[in-house]
């Protein structure tokens, strides 16, 4: 594929995210990349979006239009000829993704699942906190005995980064310490832990980026708080463990990169959407209607709900359809949600006193550690307007916050809508090709303001709006 520049015209009254996102102005010269680091050998580490996963699945479409390949791209103009490995999935391969299926009331995009192709192996694991769930071990990446330099791993938790056998398959059994895109990247019973990969990985490599974490704290988020946690401990292993992999990214500070903290929750569509349409869906009802969510202080009753919860994206298409619900003995039909006997569950909303402030509170106390983490290791916090030496690149104030009122990139609008707002995939979490293009953008400014280097920025419009 070919590489791609960017030239779009700054967003009114944005001038700062501009500043992260955009490239020189059309008409001008481009002056020859250069920067002032050694940027001939990337390393990527991270989770989820490291890897590419886009509509809930990842395939080899996905991985190509992943942040570190579009970013692994621009690199090349200052540093020719460097090359950026991936475990690639065949075409065709992968776990399934989702697909637009047309919008219901208020409209609601509504999807359907196309399923992944045979694998060679499927582990149940029917107790699942979330409820049953499969884990697909996917055919080895063919240089599994060389690592990829993207080591993005979908479901990556830093609490488990030292875990022996992460990426061993005796370890796929249910409830087990076991990543499956991890095992893909090792030879066969291969116990290191994904640190010792890293280790192993980090030796040539001259430049590096890090973002992980959003897969630790997502699973309380999808899961409506039922699954994962949100407490201080959490907190703590996000810390101990960013610390273990930065000091060896950073080569205890001596080998540059950018870290990236985590973007707030409330601008992922996942909630933010899901108050957009749960209000949609209430005007649609009447102004005398209601939304009701279980209570999480009295069990068994249920509450109106308020301003500060979340119903989650991915459950409002249900809201006010009828559900049997078992009333005095008998078994009736109420609307979902719109009846306080038939509330919205909890495993489908954060409420905010027990849940989101929590969870909330768990993502602040990280990204300040991390900002604590880029002092240690010489990586000092960005400042989109005022520091120029920063290599911490806060995502929220530099792309998801913005988006989440709408950017205009090149006069493409830009916003948090899946499908229409081009930026989040219909998971309502992850990116399309055009989101990553943003986020490597994100990225690459960073790269020039901390290490004096003009890396061109990546075309975002001339790419797709899906990865599949």
């Amino acid at each position: 594929m070919k590489n791609f520049g960017l030239n779009p015209r700054r967003a009114a009254g944005l001038a700062a995210t501009a500043l992260l996102l955009t490239a020189c102005a059309p008409g001008r010269d481009t002056p020859t990349p250069t920067a002032a680091v050694d940027l001939s050998y990337y390393l990527a580490v991270g989770d989820s979006y490291t890897a590419g996963l886009s509509a809930g699945g990842l395939t080899r479409a996905s991985q190509e239009f992943s942040f570190p390949n579009l970013l692994a791209r621009q690199l090349r103009n200052a540093a020719p000829g460097a090359a950026f490995t991936q475990p690639l999935l065949d075409a065709g391969a992968g776990t399934g993704y989702l697909v637009l299926a047309g919008f219901g009331p208020a409209d609601v995009p509504l999807t359907r699942r196309v399923a992944g192709p045979a694998v060679r192996r499927l582990v149940l694991n029917p107790a699942a906190c979330s409820g049953p769930d499969t884990v697909r071990l996917l055919a080895r990446s063919p240089a599994a005995s060389a690592l990829p330099q993207n080591l993005g791993l979908p479901g990556l938790l830093l609490g488990q980064i030292e875990a022996a056998g992460l990426g061993n398959e005796a370890n796929a059994a249910p409830g087990a310490a076991f990543n499956p895109y991890f095992e893909r990247l090792l030879p066969a019973a291969d116990s290191r832990t994904y640190l010792q990969a890293v280790t192993t990985a980090a030796a040539p490599a001259t430049f590096f980026t890090f973002f992980a974490g959003l897969d630790d704290v997502m699973a309380y988020v999808r899961s409506g708080g039922e699954c994962g946690s949100a407490t201080s401990a959490l907190t703590t292993r996000l810390l101990t463990n960013a610390d273990k992999l930065l000091a060896v990214l950073s080569k205890n500070g001596t080998r540059p990169g950018v870290i990236a903290q985590l973007p707030e929750l409330a601008s992922l569509p996942l909630l933010s959407q899901g108050l957009l349409l749960q209000a949609r869906l209430q005007a649609g009802f009447g102004d005398t209607a209601r939304l009701y969510i279980e209570d999480p202080i009295f069990f068994g009753q249920s509450r109106p709900i308020s301003g500060g919860d979340y119903v989650l994206a991915t459950a409002v298409p249900r809201l006010g359809r009828p559900t049997p619900v078992l009333v005095n003995g008998a078994t009736v039909l109420l609307p979902y949600g719109r009846n306080p006997r038939n509330p919205v569950r909890d495993a489908d909303v954060l409420d905010e006193t027990e849940e989101y402030n929590r969870i909330k509170g768990v993502v602040t106390d990280y990204n300040e550690a991390l900002n604590a983490l880029a002092v240690t290791y010489r990586l000092s916090v960005l400042n989109p307007t005022a520091d120029k030496q920063g290599r911490t690149l806060k995502l929220n104030d530099a792309l998801f916050g913005p988006v989440a009122n709408s950017i205009a990139v090149g006069g493409v609008v830009y916003t948090a809508e899946p499908v229409r707002g081009n930026f989040y995939s219909l998971d309502y979490y992850s990116l399309t090709p055009r989101g990553n293009a943003l986020l490597a953008n994100a990225f690459i400014s960073t790269l020039n303001r901390a290490y004096r280097a003009n890396i061109p920025a990546v075309d975002v419009n001339s790419l797709p709006t899906a990865a599949q």
